[in-house]
């Protein structure tokens, strides 16, 4: 869990060093360790919200299921605040990193069609890998392979994370309208 916030924040550093022509390697790894703590407190937030609405999904209470449903709305519009503290210019002061980004996360994620492709980058970044883990880990554990959690965390962050965070990227430029410096 700890790991995996600066996987992110490297993944969509060079993703965004891609489309822009003027953001070099060494601005890149720059912006990488500015940012990083900024991702990890926002993962960490997102990934707390997200199994409190999971949770809540699964009890047998009605008015739980529809809280969770409601909390779990919140988490897909916070989908995109990891790239927004990563790919944002200004981040002057730097304490109103996190705000700004879950702010700016939520705005772009309520925009017209933005909602339905954030609720896909949501599904595959934070249910898809529950499910790829759990097959993983059987697997692993029917070969009594040792600390076959760990190891089915690890593969699923080393498979799943560029792709799809590569995706959330793209997909908040996309909705911010942002323009490519190159063709």
């Amino acid at each position: 869990m700890i790991v995996e916030p600066f996987f992110v924040a490297i993944i969509t550093a060079f993703t965004y060093a891609d489309i822009r022509i003027d953001f070099s390697r060494s601005a890149a790894w720059s912006r990488i360790l500015e940012r990083s703590w900024a991702v990890l407190l926002i993962d960490l937030l997102v990934t707390l919200i997200a199994s409190i609405g999971l949770q809540s999904l699964f009890t047998a209470d009605l008015f739980q299921k529809v809280l969770g449903v409601a909390v779990l709305i919140v988490s897909v519009s916070f989908i995109f605040a990891d790239v927004a503290a990563v790919v944002v210019d200004d981040a002057e002061p730097w304490w109103l990193l996190v705000p700004r980004s879950l702010g700016a996360s939520m705005v772009v994620a309520w925009q017209g069609a933005t909602f339905a492709r954030a609720i896909i980058v949501f599904a595959l970044s934070d249910l898809l890998p529950l499910t790829i883990d759990d097959a993983i880990q059987s697997a692993l554990v029917a070969n009594h392979a040792s600390h076959a959690a760990l190891w089915a965390n690890a593969i699923t962050v080393m498979l799943l994370v560029p792709i799809v965070q590569a995706l959330c990227t793209y997909v908040y430029l996309d909705a911010i309208r942002y323009e490519p410096k190159r063709s």
